[in-house]
């Protein structure tokens, strides 16, 4: 009996120790783990703003109007200290640089240049702040309809208009 109850000590001895040498082996260092280089995204949050309708004007008369959303990103710790969000902002910038442009081709508005809109949105309400605040900022939609396909619509009839969807590589 007491050589059972020896067996039955050693075998727990040797599985307990045992497992306890596989843990250490294999337990990352701390060392390791402090190494790992942070990468662009971390700590930002995406934020979507709301839908913006913009008339575009030429000769004295709207020719159509183009609709736009965009996604922006922005320091976690620094959007949660801000008193008032940046959206009014950069929708401000938004219909600013969009009502006041002379270069919308009407006839081919697929050829407006996203990224220079992005750009001096995003730079212009990171002056606006004092602060580099938006780190991108992205299309996540951009269309233009004309006003006459505009007054086309009718939602009860089940139509919709003809709207055209700009979109570049990369946005």
């Amino acid at each position: 009996m007491i050589k059972l109850i020896g067996i039955g000590v050693w075998a727990a001895i040797v599985a307990l120790g045992s497992s306890y040498v596989m843990a250490s082996v294999f337990a990352p260092t701390p060392e390791v783990a402090e190494e790992k280089p942070p990468t662009y995204f971390d700590g930002l949050d995406y934020k979507s703003t709301d839908s913006v309708t913009i008339p575009m004007i030429s000769d004295e008369r709207i020719k159509g109007y183009i609709l736009a959303r965009f996604v922006y990103t922005i320091d976690g710790k620094v959007g949660n200290t801000l008193k008032v969000p940046p959206d009014p902002f950069i929708l401000d910038e938004v219909f600013r640089r969009l009502y006041s442009t002379d270069s919308f081709d009407f006839d081919h508005p697929e050829k407006f240049d996203l990224s220079e809109l992005t750009s001096s949105i995003r730079d212009a309400v990171n002056t606006r702040f004092g602060q580099e605040l938006i780190h991108e900022l992205l299309v996540e939609q951009f269309d233009y309809i004309a006003k006459k396909d505009a007054r086309a619509v009718n939602p009860a009839e089940g139509q919709t208009a003809n709207a055209v969807h700009i979109n570049k590589p990369g946005h």
